[in-house]
Protein backbone atom coordinates (compact mmCIF):
# COMPACT_ATOMS: atom_id res chain seq x y z
CA UNK A 1 0.00 0.00 0.00
CA UNK A 2 1.69 3.09 -1.02
CA UNK A 3 0.82 6.39 1.33
CA UNK A 4 0.23 10.05 0.41
CA UNK A 5 3.55 10.55 2.45
CA UNK A 6 5.52 8.63 -0.16
CA UNK A 7 3.63 10.51 -2.51
CA UNK A 8 4.41 13.81 -1.58
CA UNK A 9 7.81 13.05 -1.33
CA UNK A 10 8.26 13.09 -5.10
CA UNK A 11 6.29 16.26 -5.26
CA UNK A 12 7.53 20.04 -5.61
CA UNK A 13 6.44 20.84 -1.94
CA UNK A 14 5.80 24.32 -3.19
CA UNK A 15 2.00 24.68 -1.97
CA UNK A 16 1.69 26.83 -5.25
CA UNK A 17 -1.94 25.89 -5.86
CA UNK A 18 -1.58 25.48 -9.50
CA UNK A 19 -2.72 22.41 -9.45
CA UNK A 20 -6.32 23.51 -7.69
CA UNK A 21 -5.52 22.11 -4.53
CA UNK A 22 -3.97 24.19 -1.18
CA UNK A 23 -1.10 21.41 -0.64
CA UNK A 24 1.18 19.26 -2.49
CA UNK A 25 -0.41 16.67 0.72
CA UNK A 26 -3.73 17.17 -0.49
CA UNK A 27 -2.37 16.75 -4.75
CA UNK A 28 -0.96 13.58 -2.86
CA UNK A 29 -4.23 12.35 -1.63
CA UNK A 30 -6.26 13.15 -4.79
CA UNK A 31 -3.90 11.56 -7.19
CA UNK A 32 -4.10 8.36 -4.73
CA UNK A 33 -7.92 8.40 -4.93
CA UNK A 34 -7.56 8.98 -8.24
CA UNK A 35 -9.54 12.39 -8.60
CA UNK A 36 -6.98 14.04 -10.08
CA UNK A 37 -3.82 13.03 -12.33
CA UNK A 38 -0.38 13.64 -12.51
CA UNK A 39 -0.40 16.17 -15.39
CA UNK A 40 -2.56 18.37 -13.39
CA UNK A 41 0.78 19.71 -11.96
CA UNK A 42 2.26 22.17 -14.09
CA UNK A 43 4.99 22.34 -12.18
CA UNK A 44 5.82 18.77 -12.51
CA UNK A 45 6.50 19.35 -15.86
CA UNK A 46 9.48 21.30 -15.37
CA UNK A 47 12.98 19.98 -16.43
CA UNK A 48 14.11 19.50 -12.83
CA UNK A 49 11.05 17.46 -11.47
CA UNK A 50 11.97 14.46 -14.51
CA UNK A 51 13.11 12.22 -11.86
CA UNK A 52 10.41 12.81 -9.48
CA UNK A 53 7.30 12.83 -12.24
CA UNK A 54 9.24 9.41 -13.24
CA UNK A 55 9.52 8.16 -9.83
CA UNK A 56 5.68 9.06 -9.66
CA UNK A 57 4.75 7.13 -12.63
CA UNK A 58 6.35 3.87 -11.64
CA UNK A 59 4.55 4.39 -7.99
CA UNK A 60 1.43 5.06 -9.90
CA UNK A 61 1.33 2.20 -12.16
CA UNK A 62 1.61 -0.28 -9.75
CA UNK A 63 -1.18 1.55 -7.52
CA UNK A 64 -3.59 1.77 -10.56
CA UNK A 65 -2.17 -1.89 -11.91
CA UNK A 66 -1.02 -0.84 -15.29
CA UNK A 67 -1.17 -3.30 -18.25
CA UNK A 68 1.99 -4.41 -19.33
CA UNK A 69 2.95 -1.48 -21.48
CA UNK A 70 1.88 0.86 -18.54
CA UNK A 71 -0.93 1.90 -20.02
CA UNK A 72 -3.89 3.46 -18.07
CA UNK A 73 -7.41 3.99 -19.11
CA UNK A 74 -9.16 6.32 -16.94
CA UNK A 75 -12.99 5.31 -17.21
CA UNK A 76 -14.24 8.13 -15.30
CA UNK A 77 -12.92 10.44 -18.26
CA UNK A 78 -13.74 8.72 -21.18
CA UNK A 79 -16.35 9.75 -22.31
CA UNK A 80 -16.42 7.17 -25.61
CA UNK A 81 -16.21 9.63 -28.55
CA UNK A 82 -14.06 6.45 -30.24
CA UNK A 83 -10.90 8.52 -31.68
CA UNK A 84 -8.44 6.43 -30.05
CA UNK A 85 -9.66 3.46 -31.16
CA UNK A 86 -9.96 4.94 -35.04
CA UNK A 87 -6.58 6.80 -34.89
CA UNK A 88 -4.51 3.79 -33.57
CA UNK A 89 -2.24 2.68 -36.68
CA UNK A 90 -2.58 -0.96 -35.47
CA UNK A 91 -6.42 -0.66 -36.06
CA UNK A 92 -6.76 0.83 -38.25
CA UNK A 93 -4.33 -2.17 -40.37
CA UNK A 94 -5.83 -4.83 -38.79
CA UNK A 95 -9.76 -3.85 -39.29
CA UNK A 96 -11.71 -2.38 -42.83
CA UNK A 97 -14.29 -1.40 -39.27
CA UNK A 98 -11.56 0.86 -37.70
CA UNK A 99 -10.32 2.28 -41.27
CA UNK A 100 -13.57 3.76 -41.62
CA UNK A 101 -14.36 5.02 -38.73
CA UNK A 102 -16.91 2.63 -37.20
CA UNK A 103 -14.88 1.44 -34.36
CA UNK A 104 -13.37 -2.21 -34.26
CA UNK A 105 -15.62 -5.34 -34.86
CA UNK A 106 -13.17 -7.91 -34.12
CA UNK A 107 -10.60 -8.85 -31.04
CA UNK A 108 -7.63 -8.47 -32.91
CA UNK A 109 -7.29 -5.09 -32.33
CA UNK A 110 -6.04 -3.14 -29.47
CA UNK A 111 -8.57 -0.71 -28.40
CA UNK A 112 -12.21 -0.93 -29.02
CA UNK A 113 -15.43 0.60 -27.42
CA UNK A 114 -17.77 -1.22 -25.10
CA UNK A 115 -20.43 0.47 -23.37
CA UNK A 116 -19.47 3.29 -23.74
CA UNK A 117 -16.44 3.46 -23.11
CA UNK A 118 -12.85 2.50 -24.44
CA UNK A 119 -11.73 -1.41 -23.55
CA UNK A 120 -8.26 -2.89 -24.30
CA UNK A 121 -8.61 -5.83 -26.28
CA UNK A 122 -4.94 -7.09 -27.48
CA UNK A 123 -1.69 -4.81 -25.72
CA UNK A 124 0.12 -7.95 -27.12
CA UNK A 125 -0.32 -5.33 -30.90
CA UNK A 126 0.83 -2.06 -29.45
CA UNK A 127 3.45 -0.18 -30.63
CA UNK A 128 4.26 1.92 -27.63
CA UNK A 129 7.46 0.50 -27.19
CA UNK A 130 8.60 0.53 -30.82
CA UNK A 131 10.05 3.89 -32.31
CA UNK A 132 8.48 5.88 -35.42
CA UNK A 133 10.72 7.09 -38.21
CA UNK A 134 11.43 10.21 -36.08
CA UNK A 135 13.20 7.56 -33.15
CA UNK A 136 9.71 8.67 -30.87
CA UNK A 137 7.42 5.71 -29.60
CA UNK A 138 3.64 5.30 -30.53
CA UNK A 139 1.53 7.69 -28.86
CA UNK A 140 -1.04 8.09 -31.31
CA UNK A 141 -4.05 7.15 -28.81
CA UNK A 142 -3.04 9.36 -26.47
CA UNK A 143 -2.88 12.11 -28.83
CA UNK A 144 -5.95 11.81 -30.04
CA UNK A 145 -7.42 11.22 -26.75
CA UNK A 146 -9.56 15.09 -26.32
CA UNK A 147 -10.45 14.38 -22.19
CA UNK A 148 -6.90 12.65 -21.67
CA UNK A 149 -8.18 9.29 -20.59
CA UNK A 150 -5.55 7.42 -21.70
CA UNK A 151 -1.77 7.88 -20.37
CA UNK A 152 1.41 5.64 -20.34
CA UNK A 153 2.81 5.33 -16.81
Amino acid sequence: MVSPLEIQKHLPKTNCKKCGQSTCMAFAIKLLKEETYLDDCPVLKEAKYIRDKIALKEILSEVFKAEETNLVVHEDLCNGCGDCVVSCPVNVSTSLDVSGGKGASTDEVILKMKDGKVEVVNLKLCRRFSEDERGRPCRVCIDSCPLKAIEFM
